[in-house]
């Protein structure tokens, strides 16, 4: 099987999220979080707006749907994951110019990232989430340019 950069980049972003998280302790949104929205560099509005609707799933979840049921472990984590695609069809049905978060043959990847990004925000914190994601992001984009990979 040959490896594409797509594929490359995943990996890279999936190792680092994994020795961050076992040096740190701090769990950077999913081990193909960084990876993938590595890839959206040159796009970052679609980084911006990944994040916007994480945060907006958080919100959703913890103060309103959690209020009308009893949400712990997986039902959590399925709530979060919906409400995020629920939120990303809304916001792309409204901002048809937003469509620009699908990688090729990744779309089903993209449409979990934000979920993955609420629940850990659930665990951890806001900043702690988005400031460890961000930097491993940085991370495996920089690794990426000095391994000559086109993203």
């Amino acid at each position: 099987m040959l490896l594409t950069n797509i594929d490359t980049v995943i990996i890279i972003g999936a190792i680092f999220s994994l020795l961050f998280a076992e040096i740190t302790g701090v769990l950077p949104a999913g081990l193909v979080v960084p990876g993938y929205l590595a890839l959206q560099m040159k796009q970052p509005q679609a980084i911006f707006l990944t994040f916007l609707i994480s945060f907006l799933t958080y919100l959703i979840v913890y103060f309103g749907v959690s209020k009308l049921t009893i949400l712990y472990g997986k039902r959590k984590f399925v709530a979060m994951v919906t409400v995020a695609i629920v939120l990303q069809f809304v916001i792309h049905t409204i901002l048809p110019f937003s469509d620009f978060g699908n990688i090729s043959g990744l779309a089903a990847v993209g449409i979990v990232v934000p979920g993955l990004l609420a629940n850990t925000i659930q665990r951890q914190g806001l900043a702690t989430t988005f400031l460890s994601t961000g930097l491993l992001i940085a991370i495996t984009f920089g690794c990426a340019m000095l391994l000559h990979i086109e993203i």
